[in-house]
């Protein structure tokens, strides 16, 4: 048959002597062959792509975790203080420059008291991506006890939510209130972590 032409003939390249200086003809009979067996391939159905979707890179990394304890913080899930180069844009805390711009600006239109924050970061988990969404602002404002339409609108002004690597699994990241942090025990952690 037609199609066959061509099977074999790289072996049969690699044993011939006078192909024995074009080192590289072997692999490029190989090359054309493999080529032709794909074009005459039958047509399979495509692979689907949520099939795709749900499969992960794989990642190799060594991480050096510090886990703190805060007795008598009631939380169902983890709070996370990343490092600050890990933080979306929104959520890092304000440089030197940033707050002396911010003071003036609250000068110039008569606000008297600037809000103090800092980054906090709730892991949110679920079956799918929106309830995972909505675990993680529902621990965050309930940890934080702050209306759940405040604490939508901080993550989405100053700060992020970020889809984890494993599916179902989110970080809410955003600039808490630190009246809200130090009332639950974490300032004195944020502070450690972000030198405020």
């Amino acid at each position: 048959m037609l199609l066959d032409y061509g099977e074999g003939f790289d072996r049969f390249l690699a044993g011939f002597a006078p192909a024995a200086e074009l080192p590289w003809l072997p692999g490029i009979a190989a090359l054309d062959r493999a080529w032709t067996e794909a074009h005459a391939a039958r047509d399979d159905a495509l692979v689907d792509p949520g099939e795709i979707a749900g499969h992960t890179a794989d990642v190799a990394g060594v991480v050096t975790l510090q886990v703190s304890v805060i007795k008598g913080l009631t939380i169902d899930g983890p709070i996370l203080l990343p490092v600050e180069e890990d933080l979306p844009h929104l959520a890092k805390p304000l440089s030197c420059g940033e707050k002396h711009t911010l003071k003036s600006l609250a000068e110039t239109w008569g606000v008297a008291k600037m809000e103090e924050d800092a980054p906090v970061c709730f892991i949110g988990t679920g079956a799918s991506m929106n309830e995972a969404i909505d675990n993680g602002l529902g621990r965050a404002s309930s940890v934080l006890d702050l209306p759940l339409p405040e604490e939508k609108n901080r993550a989405t002004v100053a700060g992020a939510i970020e889809i984890g690597r494993a599916p179902g699994v989110v970080m809410v990241t955003f600039r808490c209130p630190v009246d809200r942090l130090e009332r639950v025990g974490l300032m004195p952690f944020v502070r450690q972590q972000y030198t405020l």
